[in-house]
């Protein structure tokens, strides 16, 4: 399988006898997360479909209908589940391998497959058309992540000994602008979301996000902190950065920005933790699952969130990995 998730170590690798210092930046983070408020997310259901049943499921997104479409890479389908959780739709078509599901252009799905890479246009189970993505990339494809705006798309690729780079492309594929991913790729590997009309960057084993200005003129890239930021993954950062590890560990495999929040998934050992920051990126409350109990198999992949009401109430899912394949779903209302 091409890898287009993100690799590392995980939280449930660490052992009791390592050290837990940590970087004087992830210091005041910690101070900052320990004062902040714990809201328990309200349990909607726990989709789990027999037939398909879910194999390895790596991506969502929810389109403006209220329905949520999940992207089984191992089972090489995208499955619909209506907002009651019933399946709606099994899209299984030649060609559609590892798919990882980028968003909706209305009712239009708009898939991403890493291994011939391609973005497919697919409509009602059928696929509309595709286009290849930019083909100057690592022999082995390195890592892709592909996120779809209004007008377009954006293509990330990374590698190590290659200049990595982020790519705008229109609506027909075609490449209209880029931004160079200069610095150690790893500090890049992360998916690509819209935050409303604007681009970030996730960078998967650092607690911050970059965020992408213009493309076609004046190009340019920064970084937003996320403070406030805690894991106890963060002793093993500053031991890959120090040279003794050999691999950085994995804080975040996805991030959702809507409006004023951005709601981030923080990979604890053991159970959900979804943590939300403001437009400054200080973080103003964090979100668990009700009862979370330790379980060092516990994997979740991918995050997808929506507003629900003006009442700045929103509905979660998140893709579980282990210890069984399925999707849960929550509701949260913001104090």
């Amino acid at each position: 399988m091409v890898c287009f998730s993100l690799s590392g170590c995980l939280p449930s690798s660490c052992s009791q006898g390592e050290t837990r210092d940590i970087n004087p930046t992830d210091s005041l983070s910690r101070a900052i997360a320990e004062a902040i408020p714990v809201d328990t997310l309200t349990v909607l259901d726990t989709l789990m479909p027999v037939d398909p049943a879910l194999e390895y499921p790596l991506s969502l997104r929810y389109r403006t209908d209220g329905s949520l479409w999940v992207g089984d890479a191992s089972g090489h389908a995208i499955v619909g589940f209506s907002e009651s959780g019933d399946v709606l739709e099994n899209v299984h078509i030649e060609g559609l391998e590892y798919p990882y599901v980028v968003g909706f252009r209305s009712d239009t799905l708009l898939v991403f497959t890493p291994a011939d890479p391609r973005i497919l246009v697919i409509l009602n189970g059928v696929e509309l058309h595709s286009f290849p993505v930019p083909d100057d990339r690592p022999s082995n494809n390195g890592l892709q992540y592909v996120t779809a705006s209004q007008n377009g798309y954006y293509y990330k690729v990374i590698d190590d000994d290659f200049e990595g780079y982020i790519a705008e492309l229109n609506l027909d594929g075609e490449e209209t602008g880029r931004v160079n991913l200069t610095g150690d790729y790893w500090r890049y590997a992360g998916a690509l979301r819209m935050w409303d009309t604007s681009l970030i960057s996730l960078s998967g084993f650092l607690p911050q996000v970059y965020r992408i200005h213009g493309f076609e003129s004046n190009m340019s890239i920064d970084s937003l902190a996320l403070k406030g930021f805690d894991s106890p993954m963060l002793a093993r950062t500053r031991q890959f950065m120090l040279k003794d590890l050999t691999q950085p560990p994995l804080l975040t495999s996805a991030a959702v920005g809507i409006g004023e929040r951005l709601f981030v998934l923080n990979m604890r050992p053991g159970w959900l933790r979804i943590d939300v920051y403001d437009t400054s990126g200080t973080l103003e409350v964090v979100l668990t699952q009700p009862n979370p109990s330790f379980n060092t198999d516990y994997f979740p992949s991918d995050l997808a969130v929506r507003k629900v009401s003006d009442e700045s109430e929103y509905e979660l899912a998140v893709t579980i990995v282990e210890p069984e394949a399925r999707v849960d779903r929550f509701r949260w209302k913001a104090r």
